[in-house]
């Protein structure tokens, strides 16, 4: 298209806008509209591809890029209702999770599973299947969605819980929104048990050590996650930290903390990439150092617990323009010998800048291409650039070897092989979407990229 931003575009009520993935990976000009009523959403042909887009923070382009029509549904964000005797909260799909906190937690209620940033939205949520700081205990977003209001073109407004439509839900929650557009959300809360989270920091001598530290604190955590530094060589690579939190008796602080924005035009606010090969091993010292540091037990908000990266968006915005990959994995807990084992090994040869490596432990069964399943989460952070173009591929090999399963959600480049290979559900989902949309109304880079 060689039409500027904004101006018009053939289809009544869009314009052309320059829309990038969160991590910098796919960059589109697409057809954007701002609806603003539910007139406005479903006024598109019936024929005309489209996709939804939430608050826009999905690490793929899983909001546009499927060549129609991306509709923007940031204005559908109220509460409809939340009964505070039972904890059942509906609103609508743009609704944020920072709403949902500033609403729900003065009550004695809060989202027990949930991204860590306040302004995502619930139907990214559901798109995506989100889980939170402990899937072991928790599991993943379906298990809080008692129902949903599903809109698609052919089929009008549908009403998805497990009695009704309950094979469309399961294909709606991790759908990617594929399925169409999540109008209204009915959530099940849970009760604010204490008023103040009480985090303890283990210490990790080496990756090889992190499942067995995990496994030693989780049962009595309420969430448990690890930071690693993959910089350190020799016998200590991987050394980093479990914080492990649990809800202690305190002064609740129920009021919402102050997030800090991150978008496009923030995260290129240095222009250059700060975080690469010679300056990222420096960046890990220095974070691990003021990590060990502070008490080894320390009180926090619920807030804080819940959205941790709320005040930290300059980690971001240290890639510059270029971006960020980030390859998340579930590895069977037999394999993780393996996989700390061959990652050591070629990050020992390659000098890949590793910026974030955390883990935490996953139970559950897997289903289509929901991110599930019991074993070890490993998620990987590095910049863009040759360096990680081939750390990625390696990956792609890795978790293909061991019968382990990358996030879709997370790769904005990842492969439809690897995916084919890994989800052994991957013809059932693309089989189930199109015996329900045989013209895939609902498309994104995502899907066209992964042939759904």
């Amino acid at each position: 298209m060689s039409e500027p931003a904004g101006a018009p575009h053939p289809i009544p009520g869009t314009a052309v806008s320059d829309l990038v993935s969160f991590d910098g990976g796919v960059r589109r000009r697409e057809a954007l509209m701002r609806p603003v009523r539910y007139r406005d959403l479903m006024s598109l042909p019936a024929s005309q591809p489209r996709i939804v887009r939430g608050g826009g923070y999905s690490y793929v382009a899983a909001g546009f890029g499927g060549g129609g029509v991306v509709q923007d549904a940031r204005a559908f964000n109220r509460i409809v209702a939340f009964d505070e005797s039972t904890g059942v909260l509906e609103c609508e799909g743009a609704t944020t999770l920072g709403k949902v906190f500033t609403v729900a937690a003065p009550r004695g209620w809060y989202l027990p599973v949930q991204p860590g940033y306040p302004d995502i939205t619930i139907g990214g949520c559901i798109a995506t299947d989100a889980h939170g700081k402990n899937q072991l205990k928790d599991g993943t977003f379906r298990q809080v969605v008692t129902s949903l209001d599903l809109y698609h073109p052919r089929h009008g407004v549908l009403r998805l819980d497990r009695q009704t439509n309950g094979q469309l839900l399961e294909l709606t929650c991790g759908g990617l929104g594929l399925t169409g557009h999540v109008l209204r959300a009915r959530l099940q809360l849970a009760r604010i048990p204490e008023g103040r989270v009480r985090v303890a920091r283990h210490r990790i001598a080496r990756f090889e050590d992190t499942l067995a530290t995990l496994e030693a604190h989780a049962a009595r955590a309420d969430l448990i996650y690890t930071w690693h530094d993959f910089t350190v060589r020799g016998g200590g690579f991987g050394r980093g930290f479990a914080h492990a939190g649990r809800f202690v008796p305190g002064p609740a602080d129920p009021r919402p903390g102050r997030a800090h924005s991150v978008d496009a035009r923030t995260r290129a606010r240095y222009g250059v990439q700060l975080l690469n090969g010679a300056t990222t091993p420096a960046f890990n010292r220095a974070y691990g150092l003021w990590q060990s540091l502070q008490p080894a037990e320390r009180d926090t908000s619920l807030f804080d617990a819940l959205f941790p990266v709320a005040r930290k968006v300059v980690y971001f915005e240290l890639f510059g323009r270029t971006g960020f990959h980030e390859y998340q994995l579930l590895a069977p807990h037999d394999r993780f010998p393996a996989l700390a084992r061959s990652l050591r090994e070629y990050l020992d040869h390659h000098r890949t800048p590793v910026t974030l490596a955390s883990c935490k432990l996953f139970a559950g069964s897997q289903r289509y291409l929901r991110f599930q399943g019991p074993g070890l989460c490993l998620a990987l952070d590095f910049p863009r650039g040759d360096a990680g173009t081939r750390f990625a591929a390696f990956l792609d090999g890795l978790v293909r070897d061991l019968g382990a399963r990358p996030n879709v959600s997370k790769d904005s480049r990842l492969p439809r092989e690897i995916v084919a290979a890994c989800y052994p559900e991957y013809g059932a989902f693309r089989d189930a979407l199109r015996a329900f949309d045989p013209d895939r109304l609902y498309r994104s880079e995502v899907s066209e990229r992964l042939g759904l």
